[in-house]
């Protein structure tokens, strides 16, 4: 997604220090597999990132008020944020309590608000903007489900602090089902899974769990006692 100015110099210094470390730590498999890469004799252990737990202060929800969906993150083409805009659009024509909210910024903004727009719910999402890293958990604290549509496409390397995040603040998660989502959800237990860049697919669960508060639930303890077991 990005180009480094001077890569020969970047991988030589990539190349020494892991050579030189005692024990290099990688967030997910296909970052191992580039630090071995460059140092085949590396001593690499694979752990993906975790969460301060207490940060966000778990709560359960009510089921009272409307049924809000949110994304958190910077707003560019990797996320497939517009894929839950779509999603979105599906869902709240079945329910009209409905609303989104889009927290963070980013150069796809402008192009993404248009979509809402054209999609007929512009008047029912909510685009924050950046807000400062402190303010994410009383944001959080508002959703009911929280997604990371990745898409299809793109180098799988990343270990995305934003499912934990999510998981943490008590709000169930809908991910796609790629890199290494799969081995930090567990299907139907703690969230839910979807292909990805399918956007019936999305609203789909979506439209599950508006219509399954006790779901949610529990889909949300399991998720936030997964996290303090696992990933602080």
């Amino acid at each position: 997604h990005r180009e480094l100015v001077h890569a020969d110099a970047a991988d030589a210094v990539a190349r020494r220090v892991i050579s030189d470390a005692s024990v290099v730590v990688c967030v997910s498999h296909p970052v191992a597999s580039w630090a071995l890469e460059q140092a085949p004799n590396a001593r690499v252990v694979v752990e993906p990132n975790g969460v301060n737990a207490d940060r966000f202060g778990w709560e359960a929800r009510d089921g009272d008020g409307p049924f809000t969906v949110g994304f958190v993150g910077t707003l560019k083409p990797w996320h497939g944020t517009e894929t839950l805009i779509d999603a979105f659009a599906q869902l709240a024509g079945a329910r009209l309590d409905a609303r989104l909210v889009i927290i963070g910024d980013g150069p796809q903004r402008e192009a993404l608000e248009a979509r809402a727009a054209e999609r007929g719910i512009a008047g029912r999402t909510l685009f924050t903007g950046a807000i400062a890293p402190s303010e994410v958990p009383r944001w959080l604290r508002m959703i009911d489900v929280a997604a990371a549509p990745y898409p299809a496409t793109g180098d799988p390397y990343f270990s995305p602090l934003k499912v934990l995040e999510y998981l943490a603040a008590g709000a169930v998660v809908v991910a796609s089902r790629v890199g290494q989502l799969p081995e930090l959800i567990d299907h139907g237990r703690t969230g839910v899974l979807v292909a990805p860049s399918d956007t019936d697919a999305l609203a789909s669960a979506l439209f599950l769990l508006a219509e399954d508060p006790a779901l949610r639930r529990e889909l949300a303890e399991a998720g936030r006692d997964e996290i303090e077991r696992t990933r602080t």
